[in-house]
């Protein structure tokens, strides 16, 4: 099924370029991901990424993500492990909003997510369906970042 889907050159260029320059970021950063319904294309909305650049809190990703539409979104997440060794791991979120209503949507994600973490090389997938609008589903969002597995 990944042959239906394309990751054209300038995505793969832009999430190496992301994967590189994060690696020892100070704050959170993000790289939202999409699928054009038209031609499959996974692509990176530049219009989406100037409040991913600002974002300092995971709490922030309720309002920053849309609420009507799946989308995936390479997380640098700055962290101090058990050990006291800071490190950034890439975690990749699959955002899919309970409110998502359209079938066609939830299967064209989920079709293309392997391929999307793949290309990505990401440390964790974690899969947000919460729309995080409570303090306890961005708790629940982070101990899953956190976590060792």
């Amino acid at each position: 099924m990944s042959a239906l889907y394309n990751i054209g050159t300038a995505t793969k260029q832009t999430i190496n370029k992301f994967r590189i320059s994060t690696g020892r970021a100070e704050a959170i950063k993000g790289l939202s991901i999409k699928i054009d319904p038209k031609t499959y294309e996974i692509i990176v909305p530049e219009d989406e990424q100037e409040e991913l650049d600002d974002m300092t809190e995971l709490s922030e990703l309720a309002e920053i993500m849309p609420d009507n539409s799946p989308r995936f979104l390479l997380l640098a997440y700055p962290m101090t492990n058990k050990d006291g060794i800071k490190q950034t791991p890439l975690v990749l979120l699959y955002w899919k909003p309970s409110t998502v209503v359209s079938q066609e949507w939830k299967m064209m994600y989920a079709g293309a997510l392997e391929m999307v973490r793949n290309e990505c090389g990401t440390y964790k997938l974690v899969e947000v369906s919460s729309g995080l609008e409570d303090d306890s589903d961005v708790d629940e969002l982070i101990e899953q970042i956190e976590s060792s597995k």
